[in-house]
């Protein structure tokens, strides 16, 4: 059992950071994305790998318990 929410905001974000590259992120959300991090859910690349953000395998784990399908690239 998780120790921690989920909305569906929360999986609307983290389907798009999975969606891969896009638009940077409005700032209304990089306060939840700092969250995700901290729960381990998003992760950033280092600059040498393209700097961007990338689901976890724990975040990964989350979507599929939600049944949510992702194509990442």
């Amino acid at each position: 059992m998780r120790d921690y929410d989920i909305t569906d905001s929360d999986i609307s974000l983290l389907c798009d950071i999975g969606g891969g590259p896009s638009a940077p992120l409005e700032s209304s959300r990089l306060t939840r994305v700092i969250g995700l991090i901290a729960l381990g859910l998003v992760r950033r690349e280092p600059e040498n790998q393209g700097g961007g953000l990338r689901l976890t395998e724990k975040a990964q784990d989350v979507l599929a318990e939600r049944g949510v399908g992702i194509n990442e690239s």
